[in-house]
């Protein structure tokens, strides 16, 4: 993977996690789009999703590297 790709993914993982603690942690983040019952799920999702994002960019780069 070139790594300017890498880096990308990288942030891009870190970005969707801090978006998604900023749902949780602020109950008006997204007032007017979702109820309140529904934010911190939404958060949570974001959240998950940035950890997995980051856990396959980690997890290919390895196997690159292993496989070399």
């Amino acid at each position: 993977m070139n790594k300017t790709l890498f880096y990308f993914k990288i942030t891009m993982a870190v970005v969707y996690t801090a978006i998604g603690v900023y749902i949780l942690t602020n109950s008006n983040s997204l007032k007017g789009l979702a109820g309140e019952t529904y934010t911190p799920v939404i958060g949570g999702l974001v959240l998950a999703y940035g950890l997995f994002r980051g856990y396959n960019v980690l997890k290919i780069e390895k196997n690159k590297d292993q496989d070399n």
